[in-house]
């Protein structure tokens, strides 16, 4: 059985949170819960939903000169039926994916839509907006990569993690735009998460069945190798902590024409192992917005 606590983030400032942790048995192993997409869990894997009588309030106080993206939450199970998903549904998702749903490595090679894939790898994390729009931020960033021959694959290979911020369980940087011309990634990151609440959760194999452009492949893959290439260079290793989780693939984006290969997903959950090394590394994420041009 999963159990949670709560637990105080160490950090300079003053502040209240409530973050919630898994306590794992099976090797003792104590991860943060950085993000879970209740759609996914509950319709696209179909886990019946706990009932519970229990209550969980929190809110993120921040001081102005560190402006972060502040998710509040008081919530009753017995109230509501979208609740926030508890973390014996989780593991029994999970669970789901492994033995029914035959997941890959993020690193295997010509991943389709669809395919679920495990990662585990150091990762920075943002909240972004699209590139002409006004906070507050709406789309949730993790990206990480891992150099030719770290999982036998041939080439260097980065992961992008795209989200909506209302799945977020615990506070994520504000980075503000997105970057130039990368309007249709914002928007395709919202459409699949209206798709999921409409209980559409098949990706299409052509996304521009979701989000129409008459842009070419190669430019909406520029797009997203964008995003990569910026929060790369923002957020170096010294600021990454270890993360993992599972994903659904959005794009493979693999061609001859790029330094590296990409692969860009939809998280069902993100958790940070607390008992790494780096687990407390992401606390020390620059508090800034990035100045675009």
């Amino acid at each position: 059985m999963l159990m949670t606590r709560m637990r105080e983030p160490a950090t300079n400032h003053a502040r209240s949170a409530s973050v919630c942790t898994v306590c794992r048995p099976l090797g003792g192993t104590v991860t943060d819960l950085m993000y879970l997409s209740e759609q996914k869990l509950y319709g696209r894997l179909g886990i019946p939903r706990i009932n519970s009588q229990r209550e969980v309030s929190g809110s993120l106080k921040f001081p102005p000169v560190a402006p972060i993206v502040e998710i509040s939450t008081s919530r009753s199970w017995s109230e509501e039926r979208r609740e926030s998903a508890t973390l014996d549904d989780l593991a029994k998702g999970v669970k789901e994916i492994e033995r029914n749903h035959d997941p890959v490595a993020f690193t295997d090679s010509n991943l389709r839509p669809n395919r679920w894939i495990r990662f585990d790898l150091d990762m920075a994390h943002a909240a972004v907006h699209e590139d002409s729009g006004q906070p507050p931020e709406d789309v949730a960033l993790f990206v990480g990569g891992v150099p030719a021959g770290s999982g036998g694959q041939p080439r260097d290979t980065g992961v992008l993690l795209c989200g909506s911020v209302q799945h977020l369980r615990t506070r994520m940087i504000p980075a503000g735009r997105m970057g130039s011309d990368t309007t249709w990634l914002h928007d395709l990151v919202l459409a699949l998460e209206r798709r999921e609440q409409e209980g559409l959760h098949v990706i299409p194999e052509f996304l521009t069945d979701v989000v129409p452009s008459r842009r070419p492949d190669h430019l909406r893959e520029a797009a997203a190798m964008g995003v990569f290439g910026w929060t790369a260079r923002e957020y170096p290793a010294s600021c990454r902590s270890r993360m993992r989780g599972h994903a659904i693939v959005l794009m493979d984006v693999d061609g001859p024409h790029w330094v590296h290969r990409l692969v860009v997903a939809s998280p069902l959950y993100v958790e940070v192992p607390l008992s790494s090394p780096g687990a407390r590394r992401r606390l020390r994420f620059p508090w800034r917005r990035r100045a675009l041009p």
